[in-house]
């Protein structure tokens, strides 16, 4: 045997010389990461919104604060256009497919 666990477990070490500064930039990079999904959730969201004389469209409303992104359409028909009331929806809705392009779009910018 080359070398002992004891002599092993002196040889890793791991310090951390300011943890609260380590949480605040990790705060930080979550909330940046919260603000970038909510705007291109938002941008997918109205992409994804049939379109005929553009209220739908126009309809969605991004709130941001600290913790949180708030989306939301205020349209009166805007769930029957979730339910697939138009053919624009090709039978898939708005809010699914925008979450999925938002996902994958995010991910391609992590890797």
């Amino acid at each position: 045997m080359l070398w002992s666990e004891q002599s092993y477990r002196r040889m890793i070490e791991i310090t951390f010389a300011n943890p609260r500064k380590i949480i605040a930039e990790v705060r930080k990079e979550i909330r940046k990461e919260l603000l970038g999904f909510g705007n291109d959730l938002f941008n997918n969201l109205k992409s994804f919104t049939p379109i005929k004389k553009g209220r739908a469209r126009r309809g969605w409303v991004k709130a941001e604060s600290n913790n949180s992104v708030k989306l939301k359409n205020g349209v009166p028909y805007i769930e029957r256009l979730e339910a697939n009331y138009s053919k624009q929806t090709r039978g898939r809705g708005i809010v699914k497919p925008a979450i999925a392009q938002t996902r994958a779009g995010r991910q391609r910018r992590v890797r």
